[in-house]
C-alpha cells in the first residue's frame, strides 16, 4: 500500500514538474513576443492586437498552472515562523486542516471554472482583443489549475495521514522515486 501512495505522488509531482517546464517555455515566448510588441509599438507605432490577451492570459496561466508545483515542494503561503516549532505530526494535523479549506477552492477552481468553459462554449465567444481566441479555451486554464492543485493536495494529505499514524515521513516530496530507483527498508532513497 507505501508503494502505491509513493507511486500516486511520484506521478502527481511529476505531471506539475511538468508543468513548470512548459509554462516556463510558454513565458519566455511570451516574453520575446511582448518585446516585440513594445518594439512595434514604440519605433514604429503600430503595436499588435494580441499583446493584451497574451499578457493577460499568460498571467494567469503561469499563477494557476503552477500551484500545484508549489505545493509539491513546500514553497506555498503558510505562517512558518509558528509551522516550524512544531513536530512533525503537529504540521501534519494542521496541514491536514488546511487541506480542507484548500480544496474549497479547488472545488471552486474546477466546477466554476467548468461552468464558464462549457458557458464560453456553448455561445462561442471570442476575446476582444487581436487574438480573436475561443474564450473556453483560455478559461480552461482555471480548472486544468484546479485540478493540478487538487492532485498534489490529495497526495499531501495521505502523507499526512501517514505521519499522524506513524510519526514518520512516507516520502520525500523534495524527491521523486523513479522507477529503477529502490527503497531502503526504512524508506529512505
Amino acid at each position: 500500500m507505501k508503494q502505491i501512495f509513493i507511486t500516486f505522488n511520484n506521478v502527481v509531482t511529476k505531471i506539475n514538474r511538468t508543468m513548470v517546464w512548459l509554462t516556463g517555455i510558454f513565458v519566455l515566448c511570451m516574453s520575446i513576443l511582448l518585446t516585440i510588441d513594445v518594439l512595434l509599438r514604440y519605433f514604429f507605432n503600430s503595436p499588435t492586437g494580441w499583446a493584451f490577451d497574451l499578457a493577460t492570459w499568460g498571467t494567469g496561466l503561469v499563477g494557476l498552472v503552477l500551484g500545484g508545483y508549489v505545493m509539491s515542494i513546500g514553497k506555498h503561503v503558510r505562517v512558518d515562523f509558528f509551522f516550524e516549532k512544531f513536530s512533525l505530526r503537529v504540521q501534519s494535523m494542521v496541514d491536514m486542516i488546511s487541506t480542507l479549506f484548500l480544496y474549497l477552492i479547488v472545488v471552486s477552481f474546477v466546477w466554476l471554472g467548468f461552468d464558464y468553459v462549457t458557458h464560453y462554449y456553448n455561445i462561442g465567444a471570442v476575446s476582444t482583443g487581436g487574438t480573436q481566441m475561443p474564450l473556453w479555451i483560455q478559461w480552461l486554464i482555471i480548472p486544468v489549475g484546479g485540478i493540478l492543485i487538487g492532485l498534489q493536495g490529495i497526495s499531501k494529505f495521505v502523507e499526512d495521514i501517514y505521519i499522524i499514524a506513524t510519526g514518520k515521513k512516507l516520502y520525500d516530496s523534495e524527491i521523486v522515486v523513479t522507477e529503477d530507483e529502490v527503497l531502503d527498508s526504512k524508506g529512505a532513497l
